[in-house]
């Protein structure tokens, strides 16, 4: 089953949604702009991003049952209803850059544009527990001065009515930081040029996150998360496996 037959092109971002179906995404790239290029990777070349709907019906054959044009990367899903999409599109804004949240409805081949949520900044990873989209979004240029400074911020999307979904922002902390993982009602947040820690946060529906401790890890990051009732296990390396009891 071939996803994309294009060297220069790229597939990933696979989400099992709901039973039987799976997606996954990649992008084909378009002809350049009018600058000389050619196509592919170099300057003034996009891409059209596609989702990919796998049929797993018969497990020992799946197969492709659409490729449907979407705005940006699938980011999940909603578990309860296979024909709902989530994607992340990130553009570029002068010296800023701003994602684009967007729900959309599947038909057949089809995507319809359900809601779109813009997060300013740097958007990382999102994790989608529920119907609650996590993301952090780093801040990095003062849009009045021009002056480079370094904040983040931790999302909760409420996804409950997708045509109108809810943020809920935790406040601003000092420092770069990147949503590691979730794990029950706790975020996970990279902290500090470096990655000296992180950054944990209480989830509590309905709320804004809420900014709990604080924990150096060993070595330069933690790569994994793993719970256990009320301690964390973060994986870090050669450094090996490191104990956090929450508060």
């Amino acid at each position: 089953m071939n996803i994309v037959k294009d060297a220069r092109a790229w597939w990933g971002n696979m989400q099992a949604v709901a039973g039987n179906v799976l997606y996954t995404g990649h992008y084909e790239w378009e002809a350049a702009k009018a600058d000389g290029g050619g196509g592919g990777s170099g300057s003034g070349a996009t891409v059209r991003y596609y989702a990919d709907r796998i049929d797993l019906a018969d497990r020992a054959h799946p197969r492709i049952a659409a490729k449907i044009n979407v705005p940006g990367l699938i980011v999940g899903g909603a578990a309860d209803d296979p024909n709902l999409l989530y994607t992340i599109d990130y553009r570029w804004n002068g010296d800023l850059t701003d994602a684009d949240f967007n729900v959309l409805r599947v038909s057949g081949g089809t995507a319809e544009l359900v809601s779109t949520t813009t997060i300013d900044n740097w958007v990382g990873s999102t994790f989608v527990r529920g119907k609650v989209a996590y993301m952090s979004a780093q801040h990095s240029v003062d849009p009045s001065t021009g002056v480079y400074y370094a904040r983040t911020q931790l999302h909760a999307l409420d996804l409950s009515d997708p045509a109108r979904p809810v943020d809920h922002v935790s406040t601003s902390s000092k420092g770069w930081g990147y949503l590691l993982d979730v794990q029950g009602d706790r975020a996970v947040v990279q902290s500090g040029w470096g990655y000296a820690g992180v950054d944990i946060y209480q989830l509590i529906e309905g709320q804004p996150p809420q900014f709990r401790q604080f924990a150096r890890t060993l070595g330069w990051w933690a790569n994994g998360v793993s719970r256990q009732g009320d301690t964390l296990f973060l994986t870090s390396g050669y450094w090996g496996v490191q104990k956090v009891d929450l508060k």
